[in-house]
């Protein structure tokens, strides 16, 4: 029986896949991307988050916690000494501390996201497991998977590519929807952005198109970073590649909605812009369109 550390199980998801789904959030990324929109997925250990919006400086949690001060109307947390034993958590009154991480089973996970097949059977949805990269945690995303075939369940994966060849082999067998990212075609490029090159993300895509995997790749545009007429060109180039051999691809506009997870986990956010206006997605596609791709937006 496999098991990982996850951070949610969503229900009602209707953005990752087709038809209403039960999302599994797995912690755990080879990507450091500097918009990251679930930064409290990238690493793979349990992560306390503090949310000083919520706090009122009441102090309770500065009495039973050395690592917690409170100073000119803010508290100040000495994360390096953290232990993680959630004591903050039963002093606040205000749920301003949240413990972000849990290990389970896949057969937990699994009975979970069973509790709402009623859903799947009306909207053509499922289950999709996600991250944080569910490659990174294979052995029990190859099982929740596993589960989801023998019942007939429609099951998706969210992922950057970045992952074991074998990984991508034996979910694809199980009929996997691969709902992959590609965040920029140079790799040098990819590399800045993220970590890592993209020449093993590329090269599991194209394993992928050439055995009739169910593909969808998705596009995040990241205003001033990978949304050049050259940045869009070099994608489009590897679509067209793929052509036949992929459903469509989306555009998934960036949000910042990460922001206040980043700052939750004690960190200073490295992209800090408005929402994309519905007005660039729109360039963006007919960019794209100059290049003979068809897009599609996220919504």
């Amino acid at each position: 029986m496999s098991t990982a550390v996850i951070f949610n199980i969503q229900r009602f998801c209707i953005h990752d896949g087709d038809g209403i789904r039960t999302t599994v959030f797995l912690k755990g990324c080879p990507l450091r991307c500097i918009w990251c929109h679930n930064p409290e997925s990238q690493k793979m250990s349990r992560e306390l988050m503090f949310y000083s919006s919520r706090c009122t400086k009441c102090g309770r949690c500065e009495e039973i916690c050395s690592n917690r001060r409170i100073s000119d109307q803010k508290l100040d947390i000495a994360r390096e000494n953290c232990t993680l034993c959630g004591k903050c958590i039963e002093a606040c009154l205000n749920g301003a501390n949240e413990m972000c991480g849990r290990e389970i089973s896949a057969q937990e996970a699994y009975a979970e996201v069973k509790k709402d097949s009623i859903f799947y059977e009306t909207s053509g949805g499922g289950m999709t497991v996600s991250g944080g990269e569910p490659a990174m945690q294979s052995d029990f995303t190859l099982e929740l998977l596993e589960l989801a075939a023998k019942d007939g369940m429609s099951r998706a994966i969210e992922t950057c590519g970045y992952g074991e060849r074998s990984f991508y082999e034996r979910a694809n067998e199980l009929g996997t929807t691969f709902l992959f990212d590609l965040k920029a075609a140079d790799s040098e490029k990819h590399k800045r952005l993220t970590g890592v090159g993209n020449e093993k993300i590329i090269s599991n895509l194209e394993y992928l198109a050439e055995n009739n995997a169910d593909i969808v790749i998705r596009l995040p545009m990241i205003p001033d970073i990978n949304d050049s007429d050259y940045d869009i060109e070099k994608m489009s180039e590897i679509i067209k590649r793929l052509s036949g051999k992929i459903k469509y691809a989306e555009i998934m506009p960036y949000h910042n909605l990460g922001i206040s997870k980043e700052e939750g986990l004690g960190r200073t956010p490295l992209v800090n812009q408005p929402n994309v206006p519905k007005e660039t997605v729109e360039k963006w596609i007919e960019k794209f369109a100059e290049f003979c791709v068809c897009v599609k937006q996220s919504k």
